[in-house]
């Protein structure tokens, strides 16, 4: 009580005091809130655009032709490491889509999966849907492939592309050409007699979702149910026989599979799954690496602006520290009394060093709601601000631009009461230091 009386008796000086706290902690709070919420974006951004627990694995065989081949065996001896809940082998082939009297102007990949393997690989679209097991003959495609439809034979003006056909997704449907055309004359390719082989017929598909605008890793190809997949294959390769001659094509890569995605249990895995299998002589690439990249580069940017706001603190740390010093110039006579009647050194210690504590606890709490007054406000207006900066540049804004996680202001309001303490420390020192006698006489 002693404390909180003298504190209101000097009501200007402490309000001052702790307004220089309140800056401190409002300013390291609000600091490392920038960066926590631009790493928290970021993350957000990589788990929309793909899954962060799939690894892309594929054989090391082009720099080491000794190194292991990506083969069934390989596949399972992936499926046994701990953590990994699934291994999917990529299955494509190019093919043009045509849609109506227009045509891709260069063949595109499509991807054989099942519904399961989509789920578990965590594919999502922008629009429409995914198939499942009762779609036998569907196509989702990625968001650049419906900016490639031409005329046949026509060519794609870069610097000025064609707009992006529509689809009534559910109900329009595109044709799946298997065949090779010459690029003089847009007609099937010829044999060395100079007939024309015969393109196999053409699969038609009904769209029926397409993927998100921002999801580059899948905007340049298109998934099909695996058993359409299969037959497609087949046909593919047969017609690829009578382009070659009868021969089969030559392929020296004895790859049962060019590359393969393991879908792992959990995030905090992905590390050590990986390890293992560039130990086994793959090479292996997650996002998880490109976004522990960026959380070290945020973590120094964090470090900066925490740095920042931590100069506005120890200054008021000073502050704290002088304000102390002048309460005990001013009772210099009070202190010679209290030790005259009896009032032991640890009481005298105690009673500035929980002056100091209540301002920086009092400074830090008021610090603490100001963040959060000041970080709805920022968000709520800044983010339409920002929003708009990132639609003119073609990408998607909304997300917030402060987030303080609970931890951050239990740590403030810590850490504001810590400096408090400790700037009180040496006037409290001084304090007990005092001669009584010294003490008294002084007016």
């Amino acid at each position: 009580m002693m404390s909180i009386r003298s504190l209101w008796r000097r009501k200007l000086r402490t309000f001052l005091t702790i307004l220089g706290v309140v800056i401190g902690a409002t300013s390291i709070i609000l600091m490392l809130s920038l960066g926590i919420a631009m790493d928290e974006n970021f993350k957000k951004q990589m788990q929309e655009m793909q899954s962060l627990t799939v690894i892309e694995v594929s054989p090391n065989t082009w720099s080491d032709p000794k190194a292991p081949k990506l083969d069934d065996k390989a596949l399972k001896s992936m499926e046994a490491i701990p953590g990994v809940q699934k291994v999917v082998p990529s299955r494509s082939i190019n093919v043009y889509l045509k849609f109506g009297k227009y045509r891709t102007s260069s063949q595109i990949e499509i991807r054989g999966l099942s519904a399961e393997e989509m789920e578990i690989l965590g594919y999502k679209v922008g629009e429409g849907k995914l198939f499942d097991k009762t779609d036998t003959k569907a196509i989702v495609l990625g968001r650049e492939i419906t900016r490639q439809f031409v005329k046949p034979g026509q060519q794609i003006n870069w610097n000025k592309p064609p707009d992006a056909k529509e689809f009534e997704l559910g109900e329009d449907q595109v044709k799946i050409d298997l065949g090779q055309y010459s690029y003089d004359t847009n007609e099937p390719v010829s044999d060395q007699d100079g007939n024309q082989i015969e393109v196999p017929r053409q699969e038609r598909v009904t769209v029926l979702g397409l993927f998100k605008e921002e999801d580059w890793e899948n905007s340049y190809i298109a998934l099909v149910p695996l058993n359409l997949f299969e037959k497609l294959k087949e046909e593919q390769e047969r017609y690829n026989k009578k382009v070659n001659n009868g021969q089969e094509e030559n392929n020296k890569d004895k790859n049962k599979y060019q590359s393969v995605r393991v879908k792992v249990a959990d995030e905090s895995q992905v590390e050590t799954v990986q390890q293992a299998i560039k130990d086994a002589g793959f090479r292996a690439y997650s996002p998880m690496e490109y976004l522990n990249e960026m959380k070290k580069v945020s973590s120094s940017i964090q470090i900066m602006l925490g740095g920042i706001g931590g100069i506005s603190l120890l200054v008021a740390a000073i502050g704290i520290t002088n304000t102390m010093m002048m309460s005990i110039y001013e009772r210099t006579k009070e202190i010679g009394v209290m030790k005259v009647i009896g009032a032991k050194l640890t009481d005298i210690k105690k009673l500035f060093l929980v002056e100091a504590l209540l301002i920086g606890a009092l400074g830090g709490g008021v610090g603490v709601t100001v963040s959060y007054i000041t970080s709805f406000l920022i968000n709520k207006f800044g983010a339409q601000v920002a929003g708009g900066m990132m639609s003119m540049m073609g990408s998607e804004g909304g997300g917030a631009i402060s987030i303080i996680p609970p931890w951050l202001a239990l740590a403030a309001l810590t850490f504001s009461t810590v400096i408090g303490l400790v700037a009180g420390y040496f006037p409290a020192k001084r304090a007990m230091s005092l001669s009584a006698l010294t003490a008294i006489r002084t007016e």
